[in-house]
């Protein structure tokens, strides 16, 4: 089947000029031409199957750029070229920050015309291939994935880089992986994973009550080095679209087509992190062993305590930039923050991390210490076994309290407290130290079978 094309021209003697083109090409086909941007952004949902949109820089009335960024927004299977008589520098810029594949020269031969437009469909189709597989390569039906959220004590702590190694280790184990960014102001998953900002869970926000595969393979990325991709919106105000109500749709529309979804939650706590750890199978909070990031720990905790949303006593603490010379070993900090903490440290290896952090591929970390702690992390989470038929066991979805309510009107209830050798006792205050009367929440939450 040819390439189909659709194309934007100002004026009428533009487009007999295209027409007239295209009749003499033999791997192309114009499906239509319209006079405006909004006409074109019409017509760009109208026509299935399509490959490559051409656009006029003199198209109006919108700007050019704007309409290009629309364009690659609603559909970033399509591969956009803009046609323009300035072939400067700066028009090479707007359009490839707008979502353009490439410029063509308004008077372009036949020759050339006919040579982008076969590289720009390749791409597309490339493109709706790995996009279509977000929704093809899931589950089978009555799977009913995992959630594992994890949190960070306080901005810097590791907490991007563990849940981009864990959820790449159990992709590499066999498991079909969601990574979500929930950090909705400052998520920074595109520089670790060197992806093009396009599509975000912010534009899952006006879905509805329904989240549909279809609706889900357009926004997903998926990484072909592992697992698919749910980004935080590039624009960090508009992280205030996705809501509590938004987060459990997402998320359980994720977690009945993926086994694993691994959830980045940062540092901040909001609706929609709060829902993410009251929803989660498993909820991880990573820590550096040192005081500021144990009373971050103890805040973050004791304030979801406070609000019901889940118990200190069901949380795993995740130690990272672990040494022998540390002055706070594992063994003392679980007797600090009186949580599980896992037997597995992430190693303080900076230099191991830097090739795939300044490279944005996590597989080109090769430091046999961090791949280690990273594999022994995820089967101590149970990440690397597939979820049970039907369910997965103690681990399911709690009817959620009426937790998140409190997140706006706080209901102060002064859990327990405890000093622990005194260590903090100078530092953090009564409403920041972790209860330790209340047991299990009243929201039942369960391990992965655990």
């Amino acid at each position: 089947m040819n390439f189909r094309v659709l194309a934007g021209m100002p004026t009428s003697e533009t487009e007999m000029v295209l027409a007239a083109r295209f009749d003499e090409l033999t791997s192309a086909d114009l499906v239509a031409v319209r006079s405006t941007t909004a006409a074109l952004i019409d017509a760009a949902g109208e026509f299935p199957e399509l490959d490559v949109v051409l656009i006029h820089q003199d198209l109006g009335p919108a700007p050019v750029f704007d309409a290009i960024r629309d364009l690659s927004h609603r559909h970033p299977q399509l591969a956009i070229l803009l046609v323009s008589s300035a072939m400067d520098p700066e028009t090479f810029t707007g359009a490839m920050e707008a979502g353009a594949r490439g410029v063509l020269a308004a008077d372009s031969g036949i020759a050339e015309l006919e040579n982008r437009i076969v590289r720009a469909a390749d791409w597309s189709r490339t493109l709706r291939r790995h996009l279509e597989s977000a929704s093809l390569d899931l589950p089978a039906s009555g799977v009913r994935g995992r959630v594992l959220a994890i949190s960070g004590a306080k901005g810097g702590v590791g907490t991007t880089t563990c849940a981009v190694h864990l959820a790449f280790t159990a992709a590499a184990a066999g498991r079909v992986v969601c990574l979500v960014d929930l950090d909705l102001q400052t998520g920074d998953l595109p520089a670790f994973l060197n992806l093009r900002h396009r599509r975000s869970i912010g534009d899952l926000a006006g879905s509805g009550d329904e989240i549909t595969p279809g609706m889900l393979s357009e926004t997903l990325y998926v990484d072909p080095r592992g697992p698919h991709v749910l980004l935080a919106p590039e624009h960090g105000e508009r992280g205030e679209d996705v809501t509590a109500r938004v987060a459990r749709r997402v998320l359980t529309a994720l977690r009945s087509r993926y086994e694993l979804v691994v959830v980045d939650c940062g540092a901040t706590m909001n609706d929609a992190t709060a829902m993410a750890v009251e929803l989660a199978d498993r909820s991880v909070v990573t820590v550096t062993p040192d005081v500021p990031a144990l009373r971050g720990a103890q805040r973050l905790m004791a304030m979801w305590e406070r609000l019901q949303i889940r118990s200190h006593q069901d949380v795993y603490t995740l130690v990272t930039r672990h040494s022998r010379k540390n002055e706070i070993q594992p063994d003392f900090l679980r007797q600090l923050l009186d949580t599980k903490v896992l037997r597995t440290p992430v190693p303080a290896s900076y230099r191991g991390l830097e090739p795939g952090e300044n490279n944005g591929d996590p597989t080109k970390v090769t430091d046999e210490g961090l791949r280690k702690a990273f594999s022994r992390l995820a089967a101590e989470l149970d990440l690397l076994s597939p979820p049970a038929q039907g369910g997965n066991g103690k681990g399911g979805a709690p009817t959620p309290p009426s937790g998140l309510a409190g997140l706006r009107a706080v209901a102060e209830t002064n859990p327990s407290t405890r000093d622990v050798s005194g260590f903090l006792n100078a530092s953090v205050s009564d409403s920041g130290r972790i209860g330790t009367g209340g047991g299990r929440d009243p929201g039942g939450h369960g391990g992965f079978g655990g």
